[in-house]
């Protein structure tokens, strides 16, 4: 499929997952911090990105208008602009995706879904000053990267209050 939005592969956000492409690294992050499932191999040409999208089964998010004219590749989401800000809120609103749901459940670096651990065992891996303010850890079963809500939790609702996809009411629970 060759469209700018896709709609009718997007009728299930919950079960969206996706490819960015090599010029849509700050979006993938950012979609990972919201909890979506989000591949991002910068190694890939066009060709392998729409390759890997098929065979993984996934959306491609792409700034390559070439991508836009073929008819064999999977679904795709053509993101207009050069600011990840507007492309965060372009994918958000055009595949339907909640920014709270899932938000702080993968890990940022590897995409791999985040573990509550208890606090004992985090004890060596962060600040004292962390271990002793915070309650709540997670873990990548992956990676091994430790989070927990702090002040970044607040400056990314912040951001998602700015950018109009969450009311000044709400608020996430998850580190």
């Amino acid at each position: 499929m060759t469209s700018q939005t896709s709609a009718d592969v997007l009728q299930d956000s919950a079960s969206c997952r996706f490819l960015a492409d090599r010029t849509l690294g700050k979006l993938a992050k950012w979609l990972r911090i919201l909890g979506y499932d989000t591949a991002y191999l910068p190694q890939l040409t066009p060709d392998g990105l729409v390759r890997e999208g098929r065979r993984q089964g996934r959306i491609i998010l792409t700034r390559n208008t070439r991508l836009l004219r073929r008819k064999d590749g999977p679904p795709l989401v053509f993101v207009q602009s050069d600011h990840f800000r507007d492309q965060l809120r372009q994918v958000v609103d055009s595949c339907h995706l909640d920014p709270i749901q899932r938000l702080f459940t993968r890990c940022i670096a590897c995409n791999e879904i985040l573990e509550e651990v208890p606090k004992d065992v985090v004890r060596d891996r962060v600040p004292e000053y962390v271990w002793n303010t915070q309650e709540v850890f997670c873990r990548c079963r992956h990676c091994q990267r430790i989070y927990w809500g702090a002040t970044h939790r607040d400056h990314v609702l912040d951001e998602l209050r700015r950018l109009g996809l969450i009311g000044a009411e709400k608020n996430a629970g998850q580190p």
